[in-house]
């Protein structure tokens, strides 16, 4: 192993008080070893929203590229005809009702003066009719209500999912149809990530246990069992085939997964024994980065490569083997060392 000269790294300079560091043996655990493959994120809902009744539209409350809550009003129309239907549509299930109720009594009537014998059979038919007719008409009544309700409803077009406004196809002051267009978005709660998978990596990426989500701040994101696609066909140039994994529903607007955007995908394809260390162990020199190695009685600084598994522990690539003993706090053997150093340098 080599050893870096003391003097290029007793660079910094801590209190009096540092207490000594501890030492820990490295010891080989098993760790998951993943596929990292870059994706980009693709919506798997859009829609176009269309008109479903008449009226002049005066609100968009939305423009294009706009971030919108899922029941979020997108578009409001005019709704005095709609209105007016909807009272003239209840007025005549009130008289509807009112003759309902007549011919109901009227049956109730007749039915008890014909069990005494004091009316024909025809009365009693007579009657009977008549109640059906009542209740046809106010089932019909009641149809026409809420029919009248629906289309006031439909003044007011909400936003189907939460998602990002796409584009617009009218402008305030227009005149709306059943069917015209009216905009266009995507959701941001069902999307999937795209990727194209080597052939070499085929039969892992199959079997895999576990998929994980890499965000560009370092955010990890935990996808579970993938639910994935794999095209049964190869790109004849690239001899690579295309990965289609659905991301959990969820409301990624809060990470900015918006679609259109890189991600890096991690699919588990096994175990793999490594050495971690933990951030503390570990001094750096711009990219250089080393840690205390104890050999017998001497204490040297070990360059190592690492690779960061999270915010306080490390892998190491190159430059320890199991059972070596490192110092778990670097910074208080690094002052240690200067103690010693400037005992030394006195007469």
């Amino acid at each position: 192993m080599m050893k870096l000269p003391l003097g290029l790294t007793l660079a910094l300079m801590l209190s009096h008080n540092v207490m000594a560091a501890g030492w820990v043996q490295l010891n080989a655990v098993q760790a998951p070893q993943y596929l990292e493959l870059p994706a980009v994120v693709e919506a798997v809902s859009q829609a176009t929203v269309s008109a479903q009744t008449s009226g002049r539209i005066i609100e968009l409350p939305y423009d294009v590229n706009d971030l919108v809550p899922q029941g979020a009003v997108v578009v409001r129309f005019t709704d005095t005809e709609q209105k007016a239907r909807l009272q003239k549509a209840q007025g005549a299930m009130t008289e509807a009702q009112s003759r309902f109720d007549e011919q109901q009594k009227e049956l109730v009537r007749v039915q008890d003066i014909h069990s005494k014998g004091l009316v024909a059979k025809a009365a009693l038919d007579l009657a009977q009719a008549n109640y059906a007719a009542a209740k046809a008409r106010l089932d019909q009544a009641k149809a026409a209500v809420t029919e009248a309700h629906e289309q006031l409803e439909q003044t007011v077009v909400r936003a189907p999912y939460s998602g990002i406004l796409q584009q617009r196809f009218v402008e305030i002051g227009e005149l709306a149809v059943p069917g015209k267009a009216l905009l266009r978005g995507l959701s941001l709660e069902n999307l999937r990530l795209v990727s194209q998978l080597p052939q070499s990596q085929l039969q892992g990426a199959q079997q895999s246990p576990a998929a994980e989500l890499q965000l560009a701040n370092g955010t990890v994101i935990h996808l579970g069992k993938p639910n994935m696609t794999i095209a049964p066909q190869a790109n004849s140039q690239s001899h690579s085939f295309q990965l289609r994994l659905q991301l959990p529903a969820a409301d990624y607007s809060q990470y900015l997964l918006l679609p259109g955007s890189w991600q890096r995908l991690r699919l588990q394809t096994g175990e793999v024994s490594q050495l971690q260390i933990p951030s503390s162990a570990v001094l750096w020199r711009g990219e250089v980065s080393a840690v205390w190695l104890k050999q017998g009685e001497q204490v040297m600084l070990q360059p190592v490569r690492l690779k960061q598994l999270s915010s306080d522990l490390y892998q190491v690539l190159s430059g320890l083997t199991a059972g070596a003993e490192i110092a778990t706090d670097a910074q208080a053997q690094l002052a240690k060392q200067q103690a010693k150093q400037q005992g030394r340098s006195q007469p």
